[in-house]
Order: structure tokens, then C-alpha cells, then sequence
């Protein structure tokens, strides 16, 4: 009896199973779905897989949807999409029930809005262009126009504090070596930012000049009055000279009783102011000395000061440079970013829409070239691509669809994928 329970639940579970993957629906060409992304409300849609299978999606491309399952379609959707988003994206994807078999056409491809669209009495291949929007082109999000302006304003604020970094540093080193020139006048004509540093360097150069005469010239009142006293201290013991040799003369006369005694000391009286004004006079001539090596020493430290003060903002202008030039490089990585989406769409618009129908007729489906005047029938799928007009291959020939796919993948799909 256990025996016969156990394989009854074994056959029991086998059942179950088989009828849990009978429920799994599989896509198919007119199937309805509403796809729904959270983080981005403008994308949701409502699709309907096309009769070739190949689902469309922006920024997804081309998908083969038939044969899958809802969720197996949902997760390569999320593949695709989940490199546009910095989290994951929300996406959910509810398959709808057709209540009613309207005539449709399908566009994809090149196209705004793909899909699935009502047929009308005399459509076009042009009315079926129209009413999905007309051809793509590709637009930055909102987000993403802000930033590139931002990006744009760092990349053209870098160059130019990158060309007033140049001039400065220019500057600086001329000033370093005494030139008084940092440009021919055509050069500083055409560089506002050279010609700017070249007026601060004259002014530099003006205000060195002065500093210099300025220095000149106490030097040369320093140099006469050191001169002068030098002069006066000459004089006044020449004069002690020969005050010693009188009062040697009146020092006999007194000791011979010729004369008083007084004289001699009035004599040895002027004999020790004159040795007290030398002894000034000397003093004074010893300070102005020193004052005048201390003014040299004051102003050949100023000079140096500002050789070391040229040296650090030469080299400060150079960092500031080498940073400069790093937020440029990378300003302009981010802004080819954004300059390939228009740099693609200019080069769409160079080249010629070409129109393919893919039309199924007593069973077999064909894919054939169009112009924007070819009529369409219910069912038909339009897919809108760019061609390269100087392929002059036999395009107009009706080809059995199976032919049409058998190129590769990436004929099919890169148009959308690029997007």
C-alpha cells in the first residue's frame, strides 16, 4: 500500500508539473502589451508584437519577442535597458487581452513611436511614417540637456583660464630673465589675455625702475655725506696737527720763562675739543657706514624676495595649469558623450531613408523595397531604415522575407540599438 501511495503522488506531482508548463504562455505576432517604467513615465507604452516577431522599443532596439514568455521578455527588455539607468530600472510588463481583431499595419525602426497602428482606406507608405511620429531623432533627456550646458560652460571656462594661465606663466618667466617683452604686437593684438599680462609687466618693470633710481640715489647722498665727513675729519686733525706743534713751542717759551703759563693751557684746551670732535666726527662716519651696508642689505633682500616670489607664482601658475587642463580633458570626454548622440543624427540626416514592407500573401511573406507614395495593406509591417545612397544594388526586387532575415543580425537591429 505504501508502494501504491507513493507513485500516486509521484504521478500526481508529474501532473501538476505538465499542466504548470501548459500555463505558460508563449508571444505571438498581434499580442498587446503595456510596458510600464517607473523611473522613467515617458517611455511607457503600449506595444503589439508585429507579424516578422521583432518587438521594438526605444533606447531597446529590436527584440524578437515571439515564443517568449512574458517574463523572458521583461528580463532581456531590463538587459537592455539598465546601461541608460543609474539603479535599475522598474519594469513591468502586462500582456493585454485583444477583445477585438482591428485592421492594423506595424512600423518599426527608424521611426518615433514604433508600433502597432489602425489601418485606413488608401494609406501610404508616408501615412504610416506620420502616424508613428515621423522619423526618430535623437534627443537628450532633460537631465541630460542640463548637464551637457554645465559640462559645456566647464569646458569653455577651462580654456579659458587655461589660455590666461599660459599668458601668465609667459609672463613670469620673462620677468624672471629682465625681458620686457613677452610677444610681438601681433601676437598681443590677437591674445587678449597676452596683452594683459604684457601691460601688468610694464607696470612691474615701471615700479622696478623707480625702486631702483630711488636707490641710486640714496646711495649717492649717502656717498657725499660720508664724503663730506670724511672731508671734515681730515681738516679738523690737520688742525690738531698743528695745535700739538704750538703747544710744543709754547711749552719751550714757558720753560725758557718767555711766556705765562696760561697760554699753555688755553693751547692743551683746544688741543682736546679738536680730539673730541675727530672722535665724533669719526663715530658718525662709522654709523653711516653701517646704515648704508644695512639699506643695501634691506634692498638686495627685497630683490631677492622678489625673485622668490616670481619663482612660487611660476610655479603655482603650473599647478594651476596641469589641474586646469585635467578638468578639461575630462569635461570634454563627458561632452563627447552627449556631442555623439547630435554628431549621430547629423549623420543620419546625410544619408537616404529607404522603406522595406514586409507583406504576407496566401501564406507567404514577402519583403520588399517601397517609396513614400507605395500603398500599404492591413497586416503590413513598414520598417523605415537609413541606406547608404550610393549603393546601387537591386533594391526594388520583391525578396521572399526569409531571404530578408538571412542578413546579419545587425542589419536588422543596429538601427534601433544605436538609439
Amino acid at each position: 500500500m505504501r508502494g501504491i501511495t507513493s507513485l500516486a503522488g509521484l504521478l500526481l506531482c508529474l501532473t501538476f508539473g505538465d499542466v504548470a508548463a501548459q500555463t505558460t504562455y508563449r508571444l505571438q505576432p498581434g499580442d498587446t502589451l503595456q510596458v510600464w517604467i517607473a523611473q522613467e513615465p515617458e517611455l511607457t507604452r503600449e506595444v503589439v508584437i508585429p507579424p516578422d516577431g521583432w518587438l521594438s522599443f526605444p533606447l531597446a532596439g529590436h527584440i524578437q519577442s515571439t515564443g517568449l514568455s512574458v517574463s523572458e521578455l521583461e528580463a532581456q527588455l531590463l538587459e537592455r535597458l539598465k546601461t541608460y539607468f543609474n539603479d535599475t530600472p522598474n519594469l513591468t510588463i502586462m500582456l493585454r487581452p485583444n477583445t477585438q481583431n482591428p485592421q492594423l499595419i506595424y512600423v518599426l525602426g527608424e521611426v518615433a513611436t514604433p508600433g502597432a497602428y489602425p489601418y485606413r482606406a488608401n494609406m501610404t507608405v508616408l501615412h504610416g511614417l506620420s502616424v508613428a511620429g515621423g522619423v526618430y531623432r535623437t534627443a537628450l533627456l532633460a537631465a541630460d540637456q542640463d548637464r551637457s550646458v554645465v559640462v559645456k560652460r566647464e569646458v569653455e571656462h577651462s580654456q579659458k583660464r587655461l589660455q590666461e594661465l599660459r599668458a601668465r606663466i609667459i609672463r613670469l618667466e620673462a620677468e624672471m630673465r629682465g625681458d620686457k617683452s613677452i610677444g610681438t604686437p601681433e601676437a598681443l593684438a590677437a591674445d587678449p589675455a597676452l596683452a594683459e599680462e604684457q601691460s601688468l609687466l610694464n607696470a612691474r618693470m615701471e615700479a622696478r625702475a623707480m625702486e631702483e633710481k630711488a636707490q641710486a640715489q640714496a646711495n649717492e647722498l649717502t656717498e657725499r655725506n660720508s664724503l663730506a665727513m670724511q672731508e671734515q675729519a681730515e681738516t679738523m686733525t690737520k688742525r690738531l696737527d698743528l695745535a700739538r706743534r704750538r703747544l710744543q713751542s709754547i711749552s719751550g717759551l714757558v720753560a725758557k720763562g718767555v711766556t705765562e703759563g696760561s697760554q699753555q693751557m688755553v693751547q692743551e684746551g683746544t688741543i682736546a675739543e679738536l680730539e673730541g670732535q675727530i672722535s665724533r666726527m669719526t663715530s658718525e662716519i662709522a654709523v653711516a657706514d653701517r646704515l648704508k651696508m644695512a639699506d643695501l642689505a634691506r634692498y638686495e633682500s627685497t630683490r631677492q624676495a622678489q625673485k622668490t616670489q616670481l619663482l612660487v607664482e611660476l610655479n603655482t601658475a603650473r599647478g594651476e595649469q596641469e589641474e586646469a587642463a585635467a578638468r578639461l580633458a575630462d569635461s570634454t570626454r563627458i561632452m563627447t558623450i552627449y556631442g555623439e548622440s547630435a554628431a549621430s543624427t547629423q549623420q543620419k540626416e546625410r544619408r537616404v531613408l529607404a522603406y522595406h514592407i514586409v507583406r504576407t500573401t496566401n501564406g507567404e511573406t514577402r519583403e520588399f523595397t517601397a517609396t513614400e507614395m507605395t500603398p500599404i495593406q492591413p497586416g503590413d509591417l513598414l520598417r523605415v531604415v537609413y541606406s547608404d545612397p550610393s549603393n546601387t544594388g537591386d533594391a526594388g526586387k520583391a525578396q521572399p522575407l526569409a531571404q530578408a532575415e538571412n542578413r546579419s543580425p545587425s542589419v536588422v537591429t543596429t538601427t534601433a540599438a544605436a538609439r
